[in-house]
């Protein structure tokens, strides 16, 4: 094989199709095109999370004969490749990576050369097992997995999980009765039902959208069963009527701090509408959350900068959420401003909008301290690393 220069044509070369997901911060579908202008370090990787992009590549057989729908024999790796402080790809890690796949190739031709008849091993058996003790391969969590399936499922028009329709009816039965069904009948559906629905907001059940059957019955649901969908939710651009009817939800229990899982009901909320069409809404949301009594929650902090970080480039919302970070700091989890801040300051713009806050005169006597250990970490870090 001649020498390779990107993971495009490694897949090229072995006559197979592939797609990319993002994986980091939420699950999506990469551009070819821009999954080919990241490797050639065109472009930074646009949401990077703990300064790596986190992938999920989906690959198989390029056989004219295969249609939509059939089993393609898909083989999937998740990778964990490392970014340089301008959010663009490591080469060198890209070319190590690179390096173990010919070597795997290698040895899968050469077996293949000696005819060994008792191996039943084929090229993409071997290429499957190319990722075990691989540095750059991770093993995503159980929620994870559950969406990349239903999306990868329903973006190649394979079919869904056994959990789905069960899914649908268990929604439906809360909007005809106008009331929660057995608190306990939703774990029999499993995370995967969830998740094949959310990927599949505009099918229909007998006469409704799913989405519209989210929206009947989100009132209904225990917090069990909201916890999880907004685990699903947050991978997926929604409608502004199911945004609102989650907003609404959330703002109602802050007012009235009618729940004692007030933080949780607000930070799947924040998840849930992550995506969502309206973006001055959910600005509007995030301000009346970070000016509510949860502001300092962590779970909540942690849900906005994971999910909802382009809504902090508005000025006076990353100005109440730096101050939120730096209470939270100092009286509840000592080192969170670092930890987050850092994570943050490595999305490609976030930087820039950071240190303006950082520079605002109008900052508290809390966040001027808070960013004066900040930058006395930074700097203590670089020196050790010198020495």
């Amino acid at each position: 094989m001649k020498q390779l220069s990107s993971i495009y044509q490694f897949f090229s070369e072995i006559n197979c199709q592939f797609q990319c997901y993002e994986m980091g911060r939420f699950i999506q579908s990469i551009d070819q095109q821009n999954w080919e202008d990241f490797e050639q370090n065109k472009t930074p990787w646009a949401s990077p999370f703990l300064q790596h992009a986190w992938i999920g590549l989906i690959f198989w057989e390029n056989v004219e004969s295969k249609t939509q729908g059939q089993d393609l024999n898909h083989t999937v790796w998740f990778l964990k490749l490392p970014l340089d402080e301008q959010a663009q790809l490591s080469l060198i890690a890209r070319d190590d990576f690179l390096r173990r796949l010919v070597e795997t190739l290698g040895q899968y031709l050469q077996q293949k050369a000696h005819k060994k008849e008792n191996s039943t091993d084929s090229l993409m058996y071997s290429l499957e097992n190319t990722m075990k003790d691989n540095p750059y391969g991770f093993q995503p969590k159980q929620e994870a997995m559950a969406n990349f399936h239903a999306i990868v499922h329903q973006q190649l028009g394979l079919d869904s999980s056994p959990f789905y329709q069960a899914t649908q009816t268990y929604l439906a039965d809360i909007v005809q009765n106008n009331t929660q069904v057995n608190n306990d009948s939703w774990q029999q559906l499993g995370l995967q039902g969830f998740a094949d629905l959310t990927a599949r907001l505009n099918e229909k059940y007998q006469n409704k959208s799913n989405q519209q059957l989210l929206i009947d019955s989100i009132n209904h649901l225990p917090l069990a069963v909201l916890n999880v969908l907004g685990l699903c939710l947050e991978n997926h651009k929604i409608s502004t009527q199911l945004q609102y009817a989650l907003v609404d939800l959330a703002l109602k229990n802050i007012k009235h701090n009618t729940t004692d899982s007030l933080a949780s009901l607000c930070a799947l909320s924040i998840r849930a509408t992550a995506q969502s069409s309206d973006k001055k809404l959910q600005t509007q949301f995030l301000q009346e959350v970070l000016s509510s009594s949860i502001k300092t929650n962590i779970e909540v902090l942690v849900s906005i900068s994971g999910r909802c970080w382009a809504q902090l480039s508005e000025n006076k919302t990353l100005k109440l959420y730096l101050e939120a970070m730096a209470i939270t700091d100092k009286e509840v989890h000592p080192g969170a401003f670092s930890a987050i801040l850092t994570d943050l300051m490595f999305i490609p713009g976030m930087r820039e909008d950071i240190l303006q806050v950082f520079r605002s005169p109008e900052r508290s006597a809390i966040l001027s301290e808070a960013i004066a250990a900040f930058f006395s970490q930074k700097l203590n870090n670089k020196h050790s690393e010198i020495q």
